[in-house]
């Protein structure tokens, strides 16, 4: 079979230019813009089809739009996938702490780090932290009643979604419950900024030429400003912690279970400890204000799905609230593409892609493609439960990644998520003024291109 696929060569491009290769295309006056990056894929994609190469920043590179293709790439990974790295926030970790953490490393280096992050996987580990999460929830539900205006309008409810993120997280990693939806403080609005820089750092670096390795560019500095903010919160924290473990290591472990994780992994230096709890907690505070954002926003614009969720807010079960978070992620993903360096010879899509090849599979446009999923573009949650008669391809929408670099915050985010959900639909109804559809736009994570307003009508 495999002297019948074609060569790497015959993958169809777009014309290139010598030093440019394809990077005029996202220039000023360019067919594309960068932040609109998935959209840009997927008019390539008719141009060229599900397949296609692109020479980016020197870089040459294979992107598809084909669900099969994905799995290819993923069934091809390795056992310590290698994906492409940020070599600003490397770079800077390294120099200024000695350790880089799990979202730039590959290799051992990644394989290390990784290991202190995956306990947030484990069902018990989650379960230790229900109650805590429900009174957040709680907390921030009465935060709503205080905040909307005359008419019961949440101005902006992703802005305000980043404290309620910010509470959550807090009492995973560091461990030490955040009180920032009952009362603002500057730490607060420090966090927020910091979560801020620390997206617009990474894409500025990323997505620019490297002259941060000449100078501290505008991107370097806020990768620099957002780490020494969090770093001198988590290291404050995890001080105080190790401390106490120093003491007595059971209570820490029956008080921080996380934390006591992390302090328990041999393979972990102190740096890198705070490392990764700097990691955890930013990880969830912009893409979990941003995916409950737009699920409140898509319960809003579908009464049947939203009359659903309520029914199911006042028992025991959220199988429904989750088909809902799914479905919005399938919409609205964070996530443009996952990408791999392929270890070994492949086949992909009838061509024979050499090892080492970097591969983007843009799960942003397959998700909503209807080759995939029927009525594509309407909020149907049903999709996703079990009895349904929909079936797909289980690589065709993939939030938060597939195999061992998949997102560890994964479930942890969903209980966020799904926990607050359920509060709010049992006080409140919800309505939408702006029905209009929602784009999204690369900040490193994708956000939403406009504000959203969400009206909550007590019931």
């Amino acid at each position: 079979m495999l002297k019948n696929l074609k060569t790497f060569a015959d993958i169809p491009s777009l014309k290139s230019y010598p030093l440019l290769g394809h990077t005029y295309l996202f220039l000023p006056g360019g067919a594309y813009q960068a932040e609109r990056l998935t959209e840009a894929v997927l008019d390539i994609s008719k141009q060229l089809g599900p397949i296609f190469r692109l020479n980016l920043g020197g870089t040459n590179m294979v992107i598809t739009t084909d669900a099969d293709n994905a799995e290819a790439m993923y069934r091809n990974e390795g056992t310590k996938p290698i994906r492409p790295p940020f070599p600003a926030l490397h770079h800077y970790r390294k120099k200024a702490f000695n350790s880089v953490g799990v979202v730039p490393g590959n290799g051992d280096e990644w394989y290390k780090f990784r290991g202190g992050v995956t306990p947030l996987l484990k069902p018990k580990m989650l379960e230790r932290f229900i109650e805590q999460q429900e009174d957040v929830a709680a907390k921030f539900v009465d935060y709503i009643e205080s905040s909307v205006d005359e008419s019961g309008v949440l101005n902006d409810t992703m802005e305000h979604l980043l404290k309620f993120a910010i509470e959550a997280i807090s009492i995973v990693c560091p461990g030490e419950r955040f009180y920032c939806i009952s009362k603002s403080d500057p730490t607060t609005e420090a966090i927020k900024t910091a979560s801020k820089e620390f997206m617009d750092g990474l894409y500025k670096t990323l997505i620019g030429p490297p002259l941060w390795k000449l100078f501290e560019t505008s991107g370097y500095k806020l990768l620099k400003s957002s780490h020494e903010t969090i770093h001198k919160i988590m290291e404050s924290h995890l001080n105080i912690i190790r401390e106490q473990y120093n003491i007595d290591p059971f209570v820490v472990q029956n008080k921080y279970p996380f934390m006591y994780s992390l302090l328990n992994n041999n393979k972990l230096t102190e740096e890198d400890c705070v490392m990764l709890a700097m990691e955890v907690f930013f990880g969830g505070i912009d893409t979990t204000a941003t995916t409950t954002a737009l699920t409140l926003f898509y319960l809003a614009k579908s009464k049947k799905a939203q009359k659903q969720a309520k029914q199911e807010s006042r028992t025991d079960c959220s199988t429904y609230l989750r088909a809902c978070v799914k479905e919005t992620l399938r919409l609205s993903p964070t996530a443009g593409a996952n990408s791999r360096f392929l270890v070994q010879d492949t086949p992909i899509g009838g061509y024979l892609i050499p090892r080492n090849t970097l591969v983007s599979a843009f799960s942003s446009v397959t998700s909503t493609d209807e080759r995939y999923f029927e009525n594509t573009s309407t909020f149907l949650p049903d999709r996703w439960l079990r009895d349904s008669e929909r079936k797909f391809h289980k690589f065709a929408s993939l939030p938060f990644g597939y195999g061992p670099r998949m997102c560890p915050g994964k479930r942890l985010a969903e209980n966020e998520i799904v926990i607050l959900l359920k509060q709010i639909l049992r006080k409140y109804s919800l309505e939408v003024s702006d029905t209009s559809p929602i784009g999204m736009v690369y900040r490193m994570n994708r956000i939403p291109n406009r504000v959203i307003n969400i009206r909550f009508l007590k019931q």
